[in-house]
């Protein structure tokens, strides 16, 4: 189920949605309790447009995984993309009551703000992303998530910060 998890991850990361959702629905079948192969899965289903089923899928990955924030801010990106504004900014305010007893990533809180057209805000929580040398910091260089911040030039210096530009060896 780890195999078919990351490698829907990896699928997604190289535009293959088809692929993307397969190893996702197979992560789920081989444990119906998986919440990481619900959470591939939600995300495959937005790019997709299935946005209601997205977020069924990110609330069962939040169920099985106990509260962890990678579904939940995902769900709250999706409720914002699709003009539930107010839901969004709910799920940011249970996530910020979460970080008051337990880390919750700054990317979890920039995603959410780059749902809801926060840019500035956005911004802001992904140079904590940085700070923090938060993981999830990788999926900003090809996840379609952030394309919308590709020509920005505070985004770019996220990403020099985070040493991702090719480097020129010999």
């Amino acid at each position: 189920m780890t195999y078919q998890a990351l490698s829907s991850q990896i699928a997604f990361a190289a535009g293959d949605h088809a692929a993307a959702e397969e190893h996702a629905r197979r992560a789920i079948e081989l444990d119906p309790e998986f919440w990481i192969g619900y959470m591939q899965f939600g995300q495959v289903l937005e790019r997709l447009g299935e946005t209601e089923r997205a977020i069924e899928a990110l609330e069962t990955a939040a169920r099985f995984s106990s509260g962890n924030s990678k579904p939940i801010s995902l769900r709250g990106y999706i409720l914002a993309k699709t003009g539930r504004r107010k839901e969004a900014q709910e799920v940011m305010k249970v996530l910020e009551t979460a970080s008051r007893e337990r880390y919750v990533p700054p990317y979890a809180f920039a995603l959410i703000c780059a749902g809801l057209g926060e840019t500035d805000l956005a911004l802001e929580w992904l140079e904590h992303v940085v700070e923090a040398h938060d993981v999830h910091a990788v999926f900003l260089t090809n996840d379609p998530k952030w394309d919308f911040l590709r020509h920005n030039r505070r985004f770019a210096q996220v990403l020099n910060r985070c040493a991702f530009a090719t480097r020129r060896t010999g």
